[in-house]
């Protein structure tokens, strides 16, 4: 963890524009990824971000990731705990700094790995941006748009 990434006041969970699970996989594990990308999308009405076969962003390992609301991350966070098919998982709320929400207000499903922080910026606002909203495009068979 860097020292940039602590707070000194605590965050306010209303910071939460949305969240996100990274989805990491390698050669040998592509198709278990796969299955969950499927399993995701016949189940939820999320953002289905790009598949990455190699490092992408800050992220050092092929992945890639679903987007998803402040109300769907108690279903979507157990759904994960018996559905990650044995991968890593990242999961991250996203707010004004993405630097600690990777690695400090991230979650784990698997082991960890290592995150580039150097793509990370602190704030934002301070780039003139702001924290990801979640554009669904992920519609199910039977769950309304």
């Amino acid at each position: 963890m860097t020292k940039d990434a602590l707070s000194l006041e605590p965050r306010s969970i209303h910071d939460i524009a949305s969240w996100h699970a990274h989805i990491y996989f390698d050669e040998s594990t592509a198709a278990q990824s796969r299955i969950i990308r499927d399993w995701v999308t016949q189940n939820f009405v999320v953002e289905i971000g790009p598949w990455h076969n190699q490092a992408f962003g800050p992220h050092t390992s092929p992945s890639w990731y679903f987007g998803f609301t402040k109300e769907q991350f108690s279903e979507i966070v157990s759904w994960l705990s018996l559905n990650h098919n044995g991968l890593r998982i990242l999961i991250h709320p996203n707010t004004d700094n993405p630097l600690a929400d990777h690695i400090v207000a991230g979650l784990w499903i698997g082991d960890r790995q290592p995150i580039n922080t150097e793509r990370l910026p602190r704030s934002l606002k301070a780039l003139g941006e702001k924290p990801e909203e979640i554009t669904p495009n992920s519609f199910p068979p039977g769950l309304a748009k």
